[in-house]
């Protein structure tokens, strides 16, 4: 049953970018199927005390997300109903229920999203608690990514107006991959190039020693999968995908979250104090050229558009305002494409449709209020400082919370100006490799604490 649970999770894992990031609820619905299947049979043999500790605060924002909704759901005349329904009652006479939110449904359609991140995130602490499965779960979702971003750009090439089988609507002339937005398909292709340039740089300085490989041909795959060649290859796929999207936010963040993964994994060597500033003029200049060497697309659009959306910000105004408006138990979760018309400034015009906030946090404080995007804040610093602990103190596999942490960096960072984290395919493929770093950060002492305390008691 391992095995199989295992492979459920993986399967998740790699295949939610596929059908168009999962936007569509059936797929949300199956992911989460799955997972729930893989965590009813997964070995929990790995999973030291210290480890299951690590999903508390999770645990936590998961049960405040839930009494929120139900709350936003709950009809009670003292409840203090969304402005926006006053027009139909007030012109219309139309009798609706003192309810926060202003749909029916969408708070716990919505749920459904948030759980699957949740529940992909869980799955890989326990999954990646043992360090050959952590390492075995980063190799395949990296070069998972690596095929996603080579179907990229040979699609741009072969059939440039079709993502898969269907017509492709917006973003013609720029890769997408399996996404309908380049943003997030600029974020995915920087997380897959994190994936190989960190283990690049463990091979080229390679601190820590690992156990004699045994003979067979999954050793001698995982040999070839981890040779400085391979890793440099997948590494330039995966960036050439970056830079083809054409995404600026994506490719400035990504090339900054490549230099935060080279300063994080070379400052705890032993180099001196010299050359460890070398090391950081140095990642700074390659990230630098880097920029020039790929971002070519980029920089067109650069100047062009400029740096800033002014429309964006426009928007970030008016969610500010709803937030001053509704700070306490805020709209309802899934409910800012319903609610922001009302609230949509005439500077916007009449051109496009914002159904995201075009920010993650907002987005969170506006459905959720302030009180429980606090809460969410706090466990996600929590996790952050988990992170960089581990990859500055461990010494053995410390390249795997290097990565989780340059990765969650980059999510997040983006996420702030964009909604890249709440599209599922890339969530739950963010949430794993994240969840793999988490689970490797605490020193091996601490997550064999389990084994010990069982040999303890069985003599």
């Amino acid at each position: 049953m391992g095995a199989i649970s295992r492979f459920f999770a993986a399967a998740v894992f790699v295949l939610a970018p596929l059908p168009l990031g999962s936007l569509d609820l059936a797929w949300i619905c199956f992911w989460n199927f799955l997972l729930v299947c893989s965590l009813l049979t997964a070995d929990l043999s790995a999973v030291s005390r210290r480890n299951a500790m690590l999903l508390i605060p999770l645990a936590v924002v998961i049960a405040t997300v839930g009494v929120m909704v139900a709350l936003q759901m709950w009809s009670s005349p003292a409840a203090q109903s969304a402005a926006v329904w006053e027009l139909p009652r007030q012109f219309f006479g139309v009798a609706l229920p003192e309810r926060l939110s202003v749909t029916a449904r969408g708070p716990w359609l919505a749920f459904g999203s948030v759980l699957l991140l949740s529940l992909a995130f869980t799955r890989a602490v326990i999954l990646a608690s043992e360090a050959s499965a952590a390492r075995s779960l980063l190799r395949i979702l990296a070069w998972a990514g690596c095929l996603y971003a080579l179907y990229g750009i040979l699609a741009e090439l072969i059939a440039p107006d079709m993502i898969l089988f269907r017509q492709k609507e917006a973003y013609l002339g720029f890769v997408t991959g399996t996404f309908v937005n380049r943003n997030t398909a600029a974020t995915f292709f920087g997380t897959c190039a994190l994936l190989f340039l960190v283990p690049l740089l463990r091979t080229m300085h390679r601190q820590e020693g690992g156990p004699a490989e045994q003979p067979g041909w999954r050793s001698r795959l995982d040999q070839i999968l981890s040779a400085p060649v391979a890793l440099g290859a997948g590494f330039a796929i995966c960036t050439i995908a970056l830079a083809m999207t054409g995404s600026r936010a994506g490719l400035l963040l990504s090339v900054g979250a490549f230099v935060l993964a080279i300063i994080l994994y070379l400052m705890p060597l032993e180099l001196g104090r010299s050359r460890k500033w070398l090391v950081l003029g140095g990642s700074a200049a390659a990230g630098l050229v880097l920029l020039q060497l790929v971002g070519g697309i980029v920089a067109d659009r650069i100047v062009e558009h400029g740096l800033i959306d002014p429309q964006r910000l426009t928007a970030y105004q008016a969610s500010l305002e709803i937030i001053a408006d509704h700070g306490l138990l805020g709209v309802g979760l899934g409910n800012f494409e319903a609610v922001f018309p009302a609230n949509r400034p005439a500077s916007l015009g009449s051109l496009g449709i914002w159904d995201r906030a075009h920010s993650t946090p907002l987005e969170i404080a506006v459905e959720l209020g302030i009180p429980a995007f606090a809460i969410i804040a706090l466990a996600c610093l929590w996790y952050f400082y988990h992170l960089f602990t581990g990859s500055l103190r461990r010494k053995r596999d410390r390249y795997i919370p290097v990565i989780g942490a340059s990765v969650a960096v980059l999510g997040v960072a983006h996420s702030c100006i964009d909604f890249s984290l709440q599209i599922p395919g890339y969530g739950v493929f963010f949430a794993a490799v994240v969840g793999c770093g988490l689970a490797q950060s605490l020193p091996s002492q601490m997550r064999k604490e389990r084994g010990k305390s069982v040999q303890v008691e069985l003599n």
